[in-house]
């Protein structure tokens, strides 16, 4: 299922419907490609015979999960391949591996880190990535390496979320905007581990592909071209007000008075005074919501609007139980911090209610 996904069903091009399956000496290559990003995995599968050949993703995939048994043996033509297990039998069309399109670079540096750290660090920002806006290079991931961390950012001209993660690299300083499909089926990969903690990624990088190696699997994606803009930039300044909220109750609260919010702008309004924060939604129908919750908080009397989606999909990536938002004013962007952990910043635009 982790090949599957970078397949296109493409008229044009019916060969990246397809998965190119290979076994040499012994070793079973998958391989699924969309021209853009490409997939494979390696796995030892005793076979002795060498057999290349392509077969439809989709339903070779159903194919495999639906067998009663793991028992599994392939019989392959150049037009077709069956496959057998138990009582089932199943004949589905090959196409030309020959016209199978691999994507290859020659990549030297490699950097080495964590799953797990990487999985967090892009889990803790990708939600705010751009989609299929106009300025390519907010549709994707920013990563920037230097010697001591490694820094995600993403952004998509209403929200930014920036997180940092310390580790130890040899290489030299490098940045990249890696592509929003390519973060997706990173995080597809490396959330299908068990034991992610004890496993390690690499990854390479040159002038225009980034690839990522993983327990068998290799994700290979071509860069984002552009330069992104200074993220830092963005951060607001300012006399600044904190309020530290329960999480759970916190988002609790914004999913009941979301129910009433305007489906089209999500529109919220937060009232703050001290030590309650009251939530207000109401849409063209005239219906309205109205939430109170007893919070830390000794700014000033603020009123400011926000997109219910934008905060909930913030709180949703921290981690401890209690959320540090700072505000400064009722024009500028707030800061949702994980009170635990500095290193993870997400900037949030108010909204004119």
């Amino acid at each position: 299922k982790n090949i599957v996904n970078v397949s296109e069903q493409n008229q044009t091009m019916p060969i990246l419907g397809h998965v190119l399956l290979e076994f040499k000496e012994g070793v079973c290559f998958l391989t699924a490609s969309d021209l853009e990003v490409q997939v494979s995995y390696t796995y030892k599968a005793g076979v002795t015979e060498d057999v290349r050949v392509t077969v439809p993703a989709r339903k070779f995939s159903d194919i495999l999960r639906s067998l009663e048994t793991e028992d599994v043996t392939f019989e392959v033509t150049p037009k077709d391949i069956v496959i057998k297990s138990g009582k089932s039998k199943f004949r589905v069309s090959a196409l030309n591996p020959d016209d199978f399109p691999i994507i290859t670079d020659d990549i030297s540096d490699c950097i080495k880190i964590d799953s797990e750290a990487l999985l967090k660090l892009v889990n803790s920002t990708s939600f705010s990535m751009g989609y299929q806006d106009a300025r390519h290079f907010l549709n994707g991931l920013y990563i920037e390496f230097s010697q001591s961390d490694i820094t995600a950012v993403a952004t998509d001209g209403h929200r930014l979320a920036c997180s940092l993660r310390a580790c130890d690299l040899s290489s030299p300083e490098k940045t990249c905007i890696v592509p929003r499909k390519c973060i997706n089926e990173l995080k597809r990969i490396l959330s299908s581990f068990n034991g992610i903690n004890e496993i390690l990624t690499e990854i390479s990088i040159s002038s225009k592909n980034i690839q990522f190696c993983m327990h068998g699997y290799t994700l290979l994606s071509k860069l984002v071209e552009g330069n992104y803009p200074d993220y830092e930039k963005v951060f607001p300044v300012g006399d600044e007000s904190k309020l530290i909220v329960d999480k759970n109750e916190f988002n609790t609260a914004l999913s009941r008075a979301s129910v009433l919010s305007n489906e089209k702008y999500r529109g919220i309004r937060l009232s703050l005074n001290k030590d309650l924060l009251k939530i207000e939604a109401n849409n063209p129908e005239k219906e309205s919501a109205e939430e109170e919750i007893k919070v830390d908080y000794s700014g000033p009397e603020l009123e400011i609007g926000f997109n219910i989606s934008y905060l909930q999909e913030s709180l949703t990536t921290i981690k401890d139980l209690s959320a540090e938002i700072v505000f400064f004013g009722q024009e500028s962007s707030c800061i949702v911090k994980n009170k635990e952990n500095e290193d993870l910043i997400h900037v949030i635009m108010p909204m004119r209610l």
